[in-house]
């Protein structure tokens, strides 16, 4: 009964106490002071930049598992040096899988700076060295998020934060539908510095309408382009 009593006693104290927001400009972490296993949150508006390799799960039955390691470890060395690069910090692996969150400055041309590198990372880097042909979507939105902390308290290994709002779920979405391309929510285009949209006088960008799981159509833009690391 101890151990029902004591999963009885944490729900109720999640679900009856009032919750803790707070106002923040950092992007926290798992070590955040401020995040506890209590009802406890921080909120800011911040922008999501989620890249995806494609037809990843035929990875290790194309090249053999070592391969498809040595595949897996450049592509979030990629994406953790970029993001990083570009004054953004990443929060979640999945495997194939990687969100940056980005908050100072502008975030959202951060966001698509970054994107665009990784894109030329794997494209002229990646893919050459390695002999592969490795392609990824990455989605890209902003607004105002939710963060707290889940999981076991004094346990390194189980815990981890959560993302509440809609931006990430969006940014996710938007990376499923790209196909060697990064889409990006109109929101996010509409705040553009001019050197991400534009590039030799050319829009790098075009609409594009998309339908989500549950059926909603939303626009949005689409571009092909690499940025070149230097």
């Amino acid at each position: 009964m101890a151990f029902l009593d004591d999963l009885k006693g944490k729900i109720d104290a999640y679900v009856k106490q009032p919750y803790e927001i707070e106002e923040t400009t950092i992007i926290p972490d798992t070590d955040t002071a401020k995040l506890t296993f209590g009802n406890k949150g921080l909120t800011c508006e911040y922008a999501f930049l989620f890249i995806d390799i494609r037809k990843s799960s035929q990875l290790h039955e194309i090249y053999g598992f070592t391969k498809a390691a040595k595949i897996y470890q450049s592509f979030h060395d990629i994406n953790v040096r970029v993001i990083e690069e570009n004054s953004g910090s990443v929060r979640a692996f999945d495997g194939d899988r990687v969100m940056g969150v980005f908050v100072v400055g502008s975030k959202n041309s951060n966001a698509v700076k970054a994107a665009m590198q990784i894109q030329w990372a794997i494209r002229t880097i990646l893919n050459p060295k390695l002999g592969t042909q490795i392609t990824c979507g990455c989605g890209i939105d902003y607004g105002k998020i939710l963060v707290t902390k889940i999981g076991k308290g004094r346990d390194k290994n189980n815990n981890d934060l959560v993302w509440i709002g809609k931006a990430d779920n969006y940014a996710s979405h938007l990376a499923n539908d790209a196909n060697n391309t990064i889409i990006i929510s109109t929101n996010s285009y509409n705040v553009l510095i001019e050197d991400r949209k534009v590039s030799d006088g050319k829009n790098m960008w075009q609409s594009k309408i998309i339908t989500l799981k549950n059926g909603t159509k939303v626009n949005c833009y689409e571009s092909t382009y690499g940025w070149v690391i230097h």
